[in-house]
């Protein structure tokens, strides 16, 4: 942190209109805390939980109908979109689409879903969540620090 940080105070919803009412800043400009409220919680789920809002509330922003968004009408230009905010946090999104199961390609375990497998060694790279869409596309959303 500098002289020139500036710091906001509020809630997730405050957040996120913060972050998504103006045009992405740079790289590495917003600072995200996340502090952890269960001691004994793993860092990389609670980053990737925290994350994954921000990235829903982000898509609902901007191409939600009544609080919705339906994946299937979204573009890479949406998704890019949306991922020009999360590079001003230093995070990329990491968006995998299989668009037939003949082309999914399982991932094991999935630490978000089963997270009897987490241990302390578990980082946020290695969590993803699936979004099904139609004919069987999946969707494998995850998130990367840079």
């Amino acid at each position: 942190m500098n002289a020139d940080t500036e710091f906001k105070e509020g809630d997730h919803n405050d957040f996120i209109t913060y972050l998504y009412s103006d045009s992405p800043k740079n790289a590495g400009e917003v600072k995200l805390e996340l502090p952890l409220t269960t001691p004994d919680k793993n860092l990389g789920l609670h980053e990737f939980e925290q994350l994954l809002m921000i990235f829903v509330d982000g898509l609902k922003y901007f191409y939600g109908e009544n609080g919705k968004v339906d994946i299937n009408k979204l573009t890479e230009k949406d998704i890019q979109k949306v991922n020009s905010y999360f590079l001003s946090m230093n995070y990329e999104v990491c968006l995998d689409i299989f668009p037939t199961m003949n082309e999914y390609k399982f991932k094991h375990p999935n630490y978000f879903k089963d997270q009897k497998h987490i241990t302390n060694d578990t980082e946020l790279k290695d969590y993803y969540y699936e979004v099904y869409g139609h004919n069987n596309c999946v969707f494998r959303i995850s998130f990367k620090n840079l």
